[in-house]
């Protein structure tokens, strides 16, 4: 079995015998060899999940559209004709399903930088009050009647305040 040294991605030694063996070049060189196209292959099983899950969000809804349909609404146009399906897929479900994987992404993002902000791989929301600010914004504008814009403008106000005396608080 093969022992990484600190700070490397290849092991240059392995153990035999309870003795340390140094590895040549050619087994080094066999060993990026061998793991050279994995991250390729790992990005295009995710890319072949991320196009399944998303046609699978396209055959799911209170209407019932095959499957052919829906590959047949996708790739071809609607010609002026009164297509429901056509119709359906593209005003009504292709939205909701790119606007889905577009929130996705982007709360991705946003937990992937709060934690390279505070270099945490624990930090959420959640420990910094962000969410509790944000809720208390939003209760704010609901009992003094605010419309849902102003809602939406007022929890994002509390969650900044919540951030803003966290900060404020650690230095």
């Amino acid at each position: 079995h093969f022992r990484f040294a600190a700070g490397s991605r290849l092991p240059p030694y392995r153990f035999q015998n309870g003795r340390k063996t140094w590895l040549g070049v050619e087994r080094i060189a066999t060993m990026i060899a061998w793991n050279a196209g994995r991250g390729q292959k790992l990005l295009a099983l995710f890319l072949f999940f991320a196009a399944a899950s998303a046609f699978a969000g396209l055959l799911f809804g209170s209407v019932h559209i095959p499957a052919d349909a829906v590959a047949q609404a996708l790739l071809s146009s609607s010609d002026g004709k009164d297509n429901v399906a056509h119709q359906i897929v593209w005003q009504l479900r292709l939205p909701r399903v790119l606007a889905a994987f577009a929130c996705g992404g982007l709360l991705a993002l946003a937990g992937v930088l709060l934690q390279v902000l505070l270099r945490n791989p624990l930090a959420d929301p959640y420990i910094l009050g962000v969410s509790g600010g944000a809720a208390v914004g939003a209760l704010l504008a609901m009992l003094l009647g605010w419309g849902l814009v102003l809602t939406n403008f007022d929890s994002l106000a509390g969650a900044l305040a919540a951030i803003a005396i966290v900060f404020g608080l650690s230095f």
